[in-house]
């Protein structure tokens, strides 16, 4: 379940940088950007990069102009032709995501090389994410693992909490869990939901760092802010077993529930024995089956026996004469 998850968070890449939520103008600000838009256009068309881009941008998001994915995409292109290093960036993201063109990993791919080379951290980090998957690229744990630390040293959070998780789990047999602790916590302190996970998960463990249960909580209860369903499941754990904070049933049944709620077997099980129990909640039979049979579906070993014991199959009878 782990390494699937791990899978996940490497292959998982953000939406195009054009997206920013549109907001209410005066008729003066609208005038105001008329005119930008106007004065960008002329020197877009005189053959200025960054005004092309401009000039994308604005029609990507419909700022002055009537929003048109095609007419932004001439932009786009014309500025990434000229070298334009954020214009190869969210043509690549373009490519990659099928917007306004057929989706296309190899062309992709070969947008985000131009912008590397330009030193590009959103495109040395996307081209790293591409050697780890091998999508559009030749896949190659030494070049994915070289271009995410290129991209972490220069500060990025996502290439900083990829980096950790190869780190953790040995991608390219480089194992270091103390050298993985360290960079989740330089994304967790620039406020990456499932880094703040992975360090408050370490350090209740102990595994890489000194175990310091009450602060592995404060690490935790961030993640779980951050909507971080992993966190919410060892939260649960920890008020159930007194890990870092007093021990309280109540408390450990609303986070497993909220676990639960997002698909953890593991929750699932352990939700349905408070239930039947009535351990931090009144007993309730009927709710505790429900969860036993989900986490069984899940082909969760534990709840599978327990739905066995709680409702055993009938004995087959021989109707024939």
């Amino acid at each position: 379940m782990i390494r699937e998850t791990l899978i996940g968070l490497l292959l998982w890449s953000a939406a195009v940088g054009f997206c920013p939520a549109q907001e209410e103008v005066t008729e003066e600000e609208a005038v105001d950007v008329a005119q930008t838009v106007d004065s960008c256009r002329e020197a877009a068309e005189a053959g200025d990069a960054a005004a092309q881009y401009e000039m994308a941008r604005c029609y990507f998001t419909g700022s002055g102009v009537a929003a048109s994915i095609p007419k932004a995409l001439v932009w786009l292109r014309k500025a990434a032709e000229q070298g334009f290093a954020e214009a190869q960036c969210n043509l690549a993201e373009c490519y990659a995501d099928g917007i306004g063109v057929e989706a296309d990993d190899t062309e992709a791919a070969r947008w985000w090389v131009k912008a590397a080379r330009q030193n590009h951290s959103e495109a040395q980090f996307r081209l790293g994410v591409a050697h780890l998957s091998g999508q559009g690229v030749r896949k190659s744990n030494v070049l994915g693992l070289a271009w995410l630390r290129r991209t972490a040293a220069q500060g990025h959070t996502e290439a900083m909490f990829r980096l950790a998780l190869c780190k953790m789990y040995g991608v390219g047999g480089e194992c270091n869990v103390a050298e993985a602790v360290t960079l989740f916590r330089g994304a967790a302190e620039q406020g990456h939901a499932f880094a703040s996970y992975w360090l408050g998960f370490c350090m209740l463990e102990g595994a890489g760092v000194a175990q310091n249960q009450a602060e592995a909580v404060q690490h935790l209860l961030r993640a779980a802010d951050g909507l971080c369903d992993a966190a919410a499941f060892q939260l649960g754990r920890c008020y159930e077993r007194g890990l870092g904070v007093a021990a309280d049933a109540e408390l450990a049944f609303d986070w497993y529930w909220q676990a639960a709620e997002n698909g953890s077997a593991e929750a699932q099980y352990r939700l349905a024995g408070f239930l039947e129990t009535g351990k931090g909640c009144s007993p309730n039979q009927e709710k505790a089956l429900k969860w036993y049979k989900k986490a069984a579906e899940q082909q969760h070993r534990a709840a599978v026996k327990r739905l066995e014991e709680l409702q055993p199959r009938k004995p087959e009878t021989n109707n024939q004469p």
